[in-house]
């Protein structure tokens, strides 16, 4: 499993005069190096380290309680965040986007948005591992 990660820039809109907008960004890489934007890790995972994991705290807490789950010293974790909400448990962790609303139950608890502990523990690892050295002067 590879995570790519790099610094994404955003374009003004043009005639504004704004600057562009600078931020980290990571996507899942094919063993054969391809990246698909629409694999599950890509859209899910990536999507939430990027828009709601991009402080070294909050990877921290996340780790945090992760080996919490793992040691058998708490059962559930949930958090909303600003772009999905995360329900981690020994057994997986569930992705669903935050703008989904719970009138959409169609729309909750997707396959897709499911996937190992080890898997995203493995992800924000690394993702964690590149905002560290990225914050290196």
């Amino acid at each position: 499993m590879s995570l790519r990660c790099f610094i994404q820039t955003q374009a003004p809109v043009p005639g504004t005069g704004a600057q562009p907008v600078h931020y980290t960004a990571c996507e899942w890489v094919n063993e054969d190096g391809s990246v698909n934007l629409q694999h599950p890790l890509n859209r899910f995972v990536c999507s939430w380290l990027t828009s709601d994991m991009s402080e070294l705290h909050r990877c921290d807490e996340v780790l945090y309680v992760i080996a919490q789950i793992e040691a058998a010293n708490r059962q559930e974790w949930f958090v909303d965040g600003d772009a999905f909400t995360v329900d981690m448990q020994i057994n997986g962790v569930q992705f669903n986007q935050s703008n989904v609303a719970p009138d959409d139950a169609a729309y909750w608890n997707q396959p897709e948005g499911r996937f190992t502990l080890t898997e995203v523990n493995t992800l924000l690892l690394a993702w964690r591992d590149y905002l560290s050295a990225s914050a290196q002067p």
